[in-house]
């Protein structure tokens, strides 16, 4: 088995999560637009300098894998990841999420994905997740997405 690990996320980390998310496999699951170089590295740059925003590198036996990512907008604290594909379906990114969770102790959490991507929702459930209800979405909600919510 796999040894998983966060760690603070570098500069020299932004080439790997910039090929990450230009997958077009990666993109498509996520249901993220792919970002062009100087675009990302702005967004990038300007993210991981956001004293709202917690970030940690997803690493697998020493090796970059991917990154968690929590942030704060107007609905509340959100979180979400992405593994790059090639450590896809190894239990990684629920290892990394609960390891995330374990650091970041603000409740409620939220996270939405695509209702396609089965894989995602297994780790946000198996994280202790929960799909909100018709009731509970938000005004806004996206007919194509799941919303969760983690309350403790």
């Amino acid at each position: 088995m796999s040894e998983v690990s966060l760690r603070a996320i570098t500069p020299e980390d932004l080439p790997t999560l910039f090929e990450n998310q230009y997958d077009p496999a990666s993109a498509t699951m996520a249901g993220v637009p792919i970002r062009e170089e100087a675009d990302f590295y702005v967004r990038r740059t300007r993210t991981e300098a956001d004293p709202a925003t917690d970030t940690r590198a997803v690493m697998v036996d020493g090796e970059m894998a991917g990154d968690v990512v929590s942030w704060t907008d107007e609905s509340g604290r959100h979180v979400g990841y992405r593994i790059a594909q090639r450590f896809w379906g190894r239990g990684i990114a629920t290892t990394a999420l609960r390891l995330f969770l374990a650091e970041l102790t603000d409740r409620p959490l939220q996270a939405d994905l695509l209702k396609t991507n089965i894989g995602s929702r297994r780790v946000l459930e198996k994280n202790g997740f929960r799909l909100l209800a018709p009731d509970e979405l938000p005004a806004d909600a996206e007919p194509t997405l799941h919303y969760f919510r983690l309350d403790s």
